[in-house]
């Protein structure tokens, strides 16, 4: 799945299909009942129309696979309640998702996040893979990842480098999901003891490999905290907005001031004022990326315990090399 295969091999999910037809009114109303009501248009040979569409579906992720045969435009607008990755396997497409545009094909595949509108171009010839996961299903997983509440979901960079190392060990993760798909061992909906299992991993993965408002929140500590410190974090990300000292930290975990901050050293490699300051920083640059442009910066510092937006400015400013508001100005990545 790293590369395009050859054209000679069989399309992955061969055993699931669920429709296969030349009517281009009846391929956008089965698309639709699994993605999104969308507009479909043939550009070029519609004697050469033809949509199949191979489908296995777990309970947050489903594994596809969609032709059309000749040119299409697709307009969805934004998805609404899941991400789509889509990895080409044969041809090329042209994404427009957001304020970004998409070359697809042997190289890269693309994300497609719920909140950003997209137009899809997909040439004559193209096939692809589509990874469909659900929104809750991710917010959930980064949530856990960050250890934060994440008020709004996390946005991706649209463009997947199919080279790079991270995202080529996300793509063998996925075809050995196929894999599995194929031989009934997983995919086959929710009764499968293990489907839980197998989508934290491809989800995490993904949330690890891909650039996103939340990559910066994701780096695992140095060592495996005992239990002390991972209540203590527990504590800071859950009242990240409520004035917190030192001493109320410590004794949240029942040891001396001096031992918390050994602990947080040790495993964090910085106090644990330190640590909260930086989990403040950081849910900030999330909420500042995801944010209408309009947003008022003293509101976001105040949500994350900043009393002081001057203070915010120049902590924001010596974590992250800008300013809040360019910050906000930039946006998301798409």
């Amino acid at each position: 799945m790293d590369r395009a295969p050859d054209a000679s091999q069989a399309d992955p999910l061969a055993g699931h299909r669920l429709f296969q037809t030349r009517d281009v009114d009846a391929a956008r109303a089965e698309v639709a009942r699994r993605f999104c009501a969308h507009r479909l248009s043939p550009r070029a040979r519609r004697d050469a129309f033809e949509t199949c569409h191979n489908r296995a579906a777990g309970r947050g992720v489903s594994l596809n696979l969609l032709r059309y045969g000749t040119e299409v435009e697709i307009d969805p607008g934004a998805l609404e309640s899941f991400y789509l990755v889509q990895i080409p396997l044969r041809g090329t497409a042209t994404i427009r998702h957001g304020n970004s545009e998409i070359a697809t094909g042997a190289d890269t595949a693309s994300i497609l996040n719920p909140t950003l509108p997209t137009r899809m171009t997909w040439h004559g010839g193209c096939c692809k893979l589509l990874v469909q996961i659900d929104r809750a299903t991710l917010h959930r997983r980064a949530e856990q990842l960050t250890g934060y509440s994440l008020r709004r979901p996390p946005v991706f960079a649209p463009a997947l480098d199919r080279r790079s190392a991270a995202i080529g060990h996300w793509l063998r993760l996925v075809r050995g999901c196929v894999g599995a798909a194929e031989e009934r061992r997983a995919f086959v909906g929710a009764g499968s003891g293990h489907q839980d299992v197998i989508e934290a991993d491809l989800v995490c993965a993904l949330l690890a490999a891909q650039p996103s408002t939340i990559s910066h929140c994701t780096a695992p500590p140095r060592t495996p905290a005992p239990r002390q410190i991972r209540r203590v974090r527990d504590f800071i990300h859950t009242h990240l907005s409520e004035p917190i000292t030192a001493t109320a930290l410590a004794r949240h975990a029942g040891c001396s001031i001096r031992s918390l901050q050994q602990g947080f050293r040790m495993h964090h490699g910085c106090s644990p004022m330190t640590y909260l300051q930086r989990a403040r920083l950081d849910l900030a640059r999330h909420l500042l990326a995801t944010a209408p442009p309009t947003t008022c910066v003293g509101r976001v510092a105040d949500e994350v315990g900043f009393a002081h937006a001057g203070r915010f400015a120049g902590a924001y400013r010596a974590r992250f090399g800008e300013t809040p508001r360019a910050t906000l100005a930039r946006g998301h990545p798409g």
